[in-house]
């Protein structure tokens, strides 16, 4: 009787967490950990081929379709680090050029990312890895976030940038995010090596306070 009840007991455990617990964990927001982070600067040196950029810091691939994949630029992700979520429209929404198409939360601050198109939602990837690197860009797992029916993509994809442009562009943009950090946020010792020619470390956004994290909202992802 003593081992019938035992046994009974750890049915029992089993059943509470398959069909309660486990019910509640896939209710939870689901946080994007990366491990293994490469150094920011890993991120500025290529950009694959037929991925075009966005000075809304957006990357898109065109697809045969004409619908265009977008996700965000691996150095935005890595200057946020780990672990942060995601904050998606719904799949069928209208968006609006230089309107907030991405959400990016970090310790209950938020960075929102502004659409480089006009169009409408046809898809979105809520599996997304959310990489730093440039990896998985057209998977279901991939770091794509939305795919788009653009309204008027010949009139926008004049202003993106592609190739040697678009290195080029993402090192501008590195090196004037760390001038910011070092000139606008200060950090202490990490100000300094940053001003000696370091590396800007990965995550440094969530060590701004509020007055440096909405600076970087306004000099960098406003349109």
């Amino acid at each position: 009787m003593v081992v019938l009840l035992a046994v009974l007991t750890v049915v029992a455990l089993i059943a509470l967490d398959y069909f309660v617990l486990r019910k509640r964990r896939a209710n939870q927001p689901v946080e994007i950990r990366l491990p293994g982070l490469e150094p920011l600067s890993h991120t500025i040196d290529q950009v694959p081929d037929g991925v075009f950029l966005q000075p809304t810091y957006t990357w898109t691939r065109i697809r045969e379709d004409g619908d265009l994949l977008i996700g965000v630029h691996p150095l935005l992700l890595g200057l946020l680090g780990a672990p942060y979520r995601f904050e998606l429209l719904g799949n069928g929404s209208a968006v609006e050029k230089g309107m907030p198409l991405i959400g990016l939360e970090r310790n209950e601050r938020r960075l929102s990312v502004p659409s480089p198109v006009e169009g409408r939602v046809t898809a979105v990837n809520r599996r997304s890895t959310g990489e730093t690197q440039w990896k998985g860009l057209e998977a279901p797992e991939g770091s794509w976030l939305y795919r788009i029916r653009p309204a008027r993509v010949q009139q926008e994809v004049r202003g993106w940038m592609i190739a040697d442009a678009a290195v080029a562009w993402t090192k501008q943009q590195y090196e004037g995010i760390r001038d910011y950090l070092t000139r606008v946020a200060g950090l202490g010792e990490v100000g300094v090596t940053m001003a000696d020619g370091g590396d800007v470390p990965i995550g440094v956004l969530a060590s701004l306070d509020d007055a440096g994290w909405n600076g970087f909202q306004d000099t960098f992802l406003s349109m």
